[in-house]
């Protein structure tokens, strides 16, 4: 794994590792916005035991079109997050509507927001709703950089 900070505004290795995972069609993308130092844990409740509550922090992932026959032209793009709710709405509001062309493949409280890309949509258009998606859905002060871990396949 190949960990780097980068600014939002400076995206170029970014592009270069998605054209990489393109052309390799595997491997993948996290995106961690930088985020304050979290608060002391509170002492668990009662029912912690029966949920579990996701990070307040956002992930991003980008996953490229798998290999085989039965691969599609998309690219899957997910966010993960701790708000506990469907969050389309949330992005609606605040102007980051997912595209016309791309498929809402879920958005689920506990295991987030997956959205299918189509190949032909713009690397840049597609970290650029990313970034700005997560940050609007972490629940963390951010700190304005972000880290991103490419995972390559072995070989």
């Amino acid at each position: 794994m190949d960990r780097f900070e980068f600014q939002p505004g400076d995206v170029a290795r970014l592009l270069e590792v998605l054209a990489w995972l393109s052309a390799h069609r595997d491997g993948w993308l996290n995106l961690l916005p930088g985020v304050e130092a979290p608060p002391e844990p509170e002492a668990p409740g009662l029912f912690s035991m029966f949920g579990s509550i996701g990070p307040p922090a956002s992930m991003c992932t980008w996953l490229p079109p798998g290999k085989g026959r039965r691969a599609l032209d998309e690219v899957t793009v997910g966010i993960s997050h701790g708000l506990r709710r469907r969050v389309l709405p949330d992005l609606q509001a605040a102007g980051l509507s997912v595209p016309p062309a791309w498929r809402v493949w879920g958005d689920h409280p506990r295991r987030g927001l997956v959205v299918r890309v189509p190949t032909s949509a713009p690397d840049r258009d597609v970290l650029t709703w990313m970034l700005a998606s997560g940050e609007r859905l972490c629940d963390m002060p951010l700190t304005g950089t972000w880290q991103a871990e490419v995972h390559q396949p072995v070989g």
